[in-house]
């Protein structure tokens, strides 16, 4: 029912490796093939997946790639409740990559493209990428060079991890259907680097920029993270909802 094979060097997956475990339930792939960023000794490497290789499990619930050196989001079967892609080369996510992920309620994509992970443009997320997962209540974005919250994610989060990314202005709009929020993390996304102990980008002057509305909607808000975030002051409206 659960198979780990963490931190060995399997670069290709095919169609018929997984076939005849027909109660698979987790599948832990995690560090196999690195991107060079990651890799010990910076080497690059490509992690192939044949197209059928995790539709032929369909009782998968549980699926870790991260650390693995893919660039594009492989077919999933509708089983899956929790898929971690963090630290790949995934840049770009759009609806179609999740078709069918009805019960996907665990989505972690963190590291993709930050310093240790470098990139030649930052993650991309189309508005409504994820709106058809309509169970998410967990998602994590961190250390992607974020520039804004990604438009039209799915009203079910309770959940929504974006630190340490660039995002320096926030208002209701960024947030506006996101009203089952408990936990909002949006710290180190305009830092002060006097005091950095790894590779920062400075605040803009005059930054960040949060408007007074930006959570007074979240009425579920249980937990606001902004640390890290080079605020000169703190808006008592901020916190309405934290009661």
């Amino acid at each position: 029912t659960s198979l780990s094979l963490i931190s060995n060097r399997i670069h290709h997956l095919h169609d018929s490796d997984f076939v005849h475990l027909s109660n698979l339930r987790v599948l832990n792939l995690k560090w196999n093939c690195p991107p060079a960023g990651l890799s010990p000794m910076h080497f690059p490497c490509r992690m192939t997946i044949e197209p059928n290789t995790f539709l032929a499990v369909p009782t998968l619930e549980e699926l870790n790639l991260s650390y693995n050196g893919i660039t594009t989001v492989p077919a999933l079967p509708s089983s899956l409740v929790s898929l971690s892609l963090s630290r790949t080369s995934i840049l770009v996510l759009d609806p179609t990559h999740f078709t069918g992920l009805h019960a996907l309620r665990f989505l972690y994509m963190d590291g993709n493209c930050y310093y240790k992970n470098p990139c030649p443009r930052a993650l991309e997320v189309a508005p409504g990428a994820l709106l058809g997962l309509g169970n998410l209540t967990h998602l994590s974005l961190k250390y992607n060079n974020l520039t804004e919250v990604p438009r039209r994610l799915p009203p079910s989060l309770d959940t929504l991890l974006l630190s340490y990314n660039h995002i320096v202005t926030l208002a209701p709009e960024d947030l506006a259907n996101l009203t089952a929020l408990r936990v909002l993390d949006v710290g180190g996304n305009c830092r002060r680097c006097d005091h950095a102990r790894n590779p920062c980008r400075e605040c803009p002057k005059n930054f960040p920029k949060l408007h007074p509305d930006t959570f007074s909607h979240l009425s579920r808000l249980e937990g606001l993270v902004l640390k890290d975030s080079s605020l000169y002051k703190l808006e008592k409206d901020w916190f309405r909802g934290l009661d």
